[in-house]
């Protein structure tokens, strides 16, 4: 896992909301081209990112932490900051620091707990506007769990074989909002146990897990 430190001139909202558009076309300006198109889910379409990231900040300090399922692509983040320092379109940012942490799992493992902002959502049939579920709803965990199973076969390229479960145990009664460029993005700090074999759990902790991954969303922390 790479972690990223920064300062901005200001702790302007705007640079906020702007964040995780701006790191994530940072990243595709360094990852190869197959990252920005993503893997294809052929039964059903969808793209999935074998990368994921998570933006925190208080004031004008910037904390990025960035996984990817490929541990080079991690690496060649952290070069290219330390080479040209870390640009994010005209966002100014300075003391800029950079570490990496390993976050490898034991190939034995067949069960995990983890934390972090999971989103799954359904549309509203009449105004086509996204509902987003609480992790305590039952449609929560169907569709963060189909969303695993199609993660796996688009990114792995082969059939997931065994049990797979994954269980909200605590979820905040505080609800946090997410922006990427005008859209708001609604999710609950929650914790997981994740019972799957070991390439579906490391899949999950390097990629995170629900939708729109890329967004500042899905990141695991490992419990």
């Amino acid at each position: 896992m790479l972690h990223i430190e920064a300062t901005t001139a200001t702790n302007n909202l705007k640079i906020r909301r702007s964040m995780a558009r701006l790191f994530q076309a940072y990243l595709y300006t360094i990852l190869p081209s197959k990252e920005h198109n993503g893997y294809i889910h052929k039964a059903t379409g969808k793209r999935f990112k074998s990368t994921n990231f998570r933006i925190i900040y208080h004031d004008n300090i910037f904390n990025i932490f960035f996984t990817a399922l490929n541990p080079e692509y991690e690496q060649s983040v952290a070069t290219n900051i330390l080479k040209d320092t870390l640009k994010l379109g005209d966002v100014r940012l300075s003391d800029v620091k950079v570490s990496l942490d390993s976050r490898e799992l034991p190939k034995s493992i067949d069960e995990l707990q983890v934390r972090g902002y999971v989103v799954s959502a359904i549309k509203n049939s009449l105004t086509r506007k996204k509902i987003f579920l609480e992790p305590s709803d039952p449609r929560h965990k169907e569709i963060i769990q189909k969303n695993a199973l199609q993660k796996y076969e688009a990114i792995l390229q082969k059939p997931y074989s065994g049990n797979l479960d994954i269980q909200a145990i605590w979820q905040s009664d505080k609800v946090s909002h997410f922006w990427y460029e005008k859209s708001r993005y609604i999710a609950w700090k929650a914790q997981y146990v994740i019972k799957a074999n070991f390439d579906m759990i490391n899949l999950l902790v390097k990629t995170g897990m629900g939708s729109d991954t890329m967004k500042n969303l899905g990141f695991l922390e490992v419990v």
